[in-house]
């Protein structure tokens, strides 16, 4: 249960970088636990791949 936790906290520190909404999970029957959309523009990103998270992290 904390594994939950600490993922939903890293989950709201990205940021879209073209419009800043927060990232969400996508919410199917077989989520895909690389795949986050924006909330705001709906925009896919991959957060298995370190490059696109450090792209997505607040302040940058």
């Amino acid at each position: 249960m904390a594994d939950e936790s600490a993922n939903k906290n890293a989950d709201q520190d990205l940021v879209c970088p073209d419009c800043k909404g927060s990232l969400k999970r996508r919410r199917t029957r077989k989520p895909d636990e690389c795949e986050m959309l924006c909330g705001v523009c709906g925009q896919q990103f991959d957060v298995c791949d370190l490059d696109t998270v450090d792209r997505l992290k607040k302040g940058s």
